[in-house]
């Protein structure tokens, strides 16, 4: 537990060390529980503002406000405890399909499974530091009735900033994704990548911005 612990401690003091310890001794479950709770804590905080979204886009319906808002409030509820096991099982397939990859393009066959799994359980962590952020700065800047979509909850400066309120949804969450936290995790991919599959740097920093992008494509094309 000691080292799973320190493990978790040094994606941010020392990356490669975290990632050089995994490579020799996969261990994840301390970090899945830690997404877990944390996921759950995040998701419980921004409640409120998820379920005003979902009341708007339920207004559209003929059924009676009062029932609208029980679907939201029942929905908003699922969604804290069924959020994080839906990412959990994301973590599972994409850590499948990379270690396909690993065996057909690098032609890697030390890289395990495992070793893929625990690297993205540890990496989500830092996505949950970045959202820990962004839901303290949503909580004290913004009212929950301001919050009219998915856009809106994005309060991390980037570039979406640049952009009105008015411009297409999709393109504002993508660029809000574009932001100094998101080059802190693209970094830090690139340091599990270069460790964990003896990629040289360059290499693993291109990797690593095209992993990004496609773990950030599906909120971008379900925004609206």
């Amino acid at each position: 537990m000691k080292e799973s612990l320190q493990n978790v401690g040094d994606l941010i003091a020392e990356p490669g060390a975290a990632f050089s310890r995994l490579k020799s001794q996969p261990r994840s479950g301390i970090a899945f529980i830690i997404f877990y709770l944390f996921s759950v804590l995040l998701l419980w905080a921004v409640a409120p503002y998820t379920q005003q979204v979902m009341s708007g886009q339920m207004e559209q319906s003929d059924a009676p406000s009062e029932q609208l808002q029980t679907m939201a409030q029942v929905m908003g509820v699922l969604i804290i405890f069924l959020g994080p096991v839906f990412a959990i099982l994301w973590f599972i397939v994409s850590s499948a399909l990379l270690k396909l990859g690993a065996r057909f393009l690098l032609k890697n066959e030390t890289l395990k499974f495992r070793h893929i799994y625990a690297a993205v359980l540890h990496i989500s962590l830092i996505s949950c530091l970045i959202q820990l952020v962004n839901t303290a700065l949503l909580i004290i800047f913004r009212d929950v009735g301001d919050v009219k979509s998915q856009a809106d909850f994005k309060m991390i400066p980037g570039l979406h900033m640049l952009f009105d309120s008015g411009t297409n949804a999709k393109l504002l969450v993508f660029f809000s994704h574009i932001n100094p936290l998101s080059l802190w995790l693209i970094a830090v991919m690139a340091i599990a990548i270069a460790v964990l599959a003896d990629m040289a740097k360059n290499r693993a920093r291109v990797a690593a911005v095209i992993l990004w992008i496609i773990s950030i494509l599906p909120e971008v094309i379900s925004a609206s």
